[in-house]
């Protein structure tokens, strides 16, 4: 077979490999046998002192908090001091870090400004020390870009009087977007620059130039988290395509922390693409289409009450969907639904106050933030002709999960989403899609565990344009993308992880995963014209993280073998996918 990698072309001389599906369930049951059985902890408890002149953190710092700040303060302290400990990228005090290259990174690099921490932070000094603003608070850091960690602990204990210390390791925010990415036998790639945090503000500015599985693009994007040191955010976002363009314009002040009591939101969207239709990986046809959409909203709460908040949102939205003929390609089969919709909405979420920290479940070594918790949220609109819709119909949206499991060495979660349409002059649902997934993660030791996803999903009377599929990127690895079309989709993938203690010149983490996989899309009563309907594989992978770039992006190197179908004209004897995930 020939791999493309960029513009070059790697030709591999491929050897037909036959599995049974005995041989597969021997290979799966292999996955789960082997890690081993110890776990080891991060580092120690804190103890608190009364020393003003504290040692601050250095580059060697542990990020991953052991003992909950609740269970260190008992009594009710003031904050009478914050200290921010603004970390590097590189270690210098690292012997494998203090090098002139890394200098010169650290040296050029503009590191994030206190005002720019300060403005994530629930706290300020003169304020009672509450264990979940501290928490929430690193949280809330963590979850931006341009900080590969952070943490925020009582460095000293005076009587009533605390310091606290926020610690912070910086990203290098300034990268070339040079990514390559193949998967199902298709190729994909983007090049440009990245700045994630312009001149230590945490601003983003993004310029790229790439091709993805639909269209070859230039994107511009800005992203401000704190408009003018506010709570505001806003996102500004132009691409200029070979099907179309897109003009999105976003200024919302969001539910910023669980005790938020109010949101509002002003969202406009306008955008020319090219949807194209799929049957065993081909383009069987296409269609352009327009999309006008806006938003107007405002929410309101009365914030968190035993460890539980309620949201509620109303607003007005709009959007029109119009289609035209391509050249090249025929209209699908089934019509897309042209519509105008103006309706309002109301907006319900109810969510929880259970986070927990861990390590090497998503990623690899850097703390994670886990929502252990219920959350639950719908959305209900109705339009009408009377507000310029075409026709009256009523417009419902929703997500519930939950965990079912955790501990130490378990994860088990399940999530349900639902969307859809009816309308009251056709007397019909359209556009009717729900979906569910769930994920298992069992922690073997602090370098193996064990990993299981199940998704599926169901459509009723979709728009043409529209499609359910299976293939590489959708969980069957070794078939090409879009494999499978169908109005349902069920898919299984089995992982034995392994997160190893490789650093590669201090700049990239790695992994390994051993895989099985098999799923299908599918319609009742349509011919799937494979011998087995079914999409089986076995395969084996890399996956590297950077230490010290953006956060929560991961290369996955994966060798996939079909074991289903192997004798089908479109099915390769093996593929090799390089693509980049937000997850392990």
């Amino acid at each position: 077979m020939t791999v493309h990698y960029g513009n070059k072309k790697l030709s591999i001389r491929s050897v037909p490999v036959r599995w049974s599906w005995q041989q597969t369930c021997v290979a799966v049951l292999c996955l789960v046998c082997l890690g081993t059985a110890t776990s080891n902890e991060v580092h120690a408890a804190d103890v608190l002192t009364c020393n003003e002149n504290f040692s601050v953190a250095d580059g060697n710092y542990p990020f991953l908090r052991q003992t909950p700040i609740a269970d260190v303060v008992n009594s009710s302290v003031n904050i009478g001091a914050i200290h921010y400990s603004r970390l590097t990228i590189f270690n210098e005090d690292n012997p494998d870090e203090n090098n002139a290259l890394y200098r010169w990174a650290n040296s050029i690099h503009f590191l994030t400004r206190q005002r720019t921490i300060d403005q994530q932070l629930l706290f300020k000094e003169g304020d009672m020390v509450e264990a979940r603003l501290l928490d929430e608070s690193a949280r809330l850091l963590r979850d931006q870009d341009y900080l590969f960690d952070s943490d925020i602990r009582i460095a000293s204990l005076c009587d009533n009087e605390a310091i606290i210390e926020v610690i912070t390791k910086d990203n290098w925010s300034l990268t070339p977007n040079l990514s390559f990415d193949r998967s199902g036998g298709d190729n994909t790639y983007s090049i440009g620059i990245r700045e994630s945090n312009l001149f230590g503000r945490g601003k983003l500015l993004a310029i790229s130039q790439g091709e993805d599985l639909e269209r070859e693009s230039t994107e511009f994007i800005y992203e401000d988290p704190n408009v003018f040191g506010s709570r505001v955010v806003n996102k500004t976002t132009f691409v200029d395509s070979d099907d179309g363009e897109q003009q999105l314009f976003e200024l919302a002040l969001p539910f910023f922390s669980l005790d938020s009591r109010q949101s509002w939101g002003v969202r406009f969207n306008r955008e020319t693409r090219e949807d194209t239709q799929y049957l065993l990986g081909d383009a069987v046809s296409e269609v352009l289409h327009d999309i006008d959409s806006g938003e107007l909203l405002y929410g309101w709460s009365r914030g968190l009450q035993d460890d539980r908040f309620t949201r509620w949102t109303a607003g007005v939205r709009y959007q029109r969907d119009r289609f035209s003929a391509v050249p090249g390609l025929p209209l699908p089969l089934r019509s897309p639904r042209e519509r105008e919709l103006t309706y309002p909405f109301v907006q319900v979420e109810l969510g929880e106050n259970r986070y927990a920290t861990s390590f090497n479940f998503d990623e690899i070594y850097r703390t994670e933030d886990i929502y252990v918790g219920a959350s639950f949220r719908t959305s209900l609109g109705y339009a009408s002709d009377t507000l310029g819709s075409d026709q009256d119909r009523l417009i419902v949206n929703g997500q519930f999960s939950d965990t079912l499991r955790y501990d130490s060495r378990r994860l088990w979660q399940y999530s349900l989403n639902w969307e859809g349409i009816y309308n009251f002059e056709s007397d019909q649902s359209e556009d009717v899609l729900i979906s569910f997934s769930t994920r298992y993660f069992y922690r073997q030791s602090s370098r193996w565990s064990f990993f299981t996803s199940l998704q599926g999903s169901f459509s009723n009377n979709l728009s043409g344009e529209r499609q359910i599929l299976m293939g590489g990127d959708r969980g069957t690895r070794a078939f090409d993308t879009r494999f499978q079309a169908g109005d349902r989709s069920l898919v299984l993938s089995v992982e034995e992880r392994l997160h190893t203690d490789i650093h590669i010149l201090n700049l990239v983490r790695v992994g390994a995963a051993a895989f099985f996989d098999v799923g299908r899309a599918w319609e009742p009563g349509a011919e799937s014209g494979l011998d087995d309907p079914w999409l089986a594989n076995v395969g084996v992978g890399l996956r590297l993280m950077s230490s010290k770039a953006a956060s929560s992006r991961i290369a996955h190197i994966d060798f996939a073998i079909p074991v289903t179908n192997q004798d089908h004209p479109a099915v390769d004897d093996f593929l090799i996918a390089f693509n980049i995930k937000s997850r392990f």
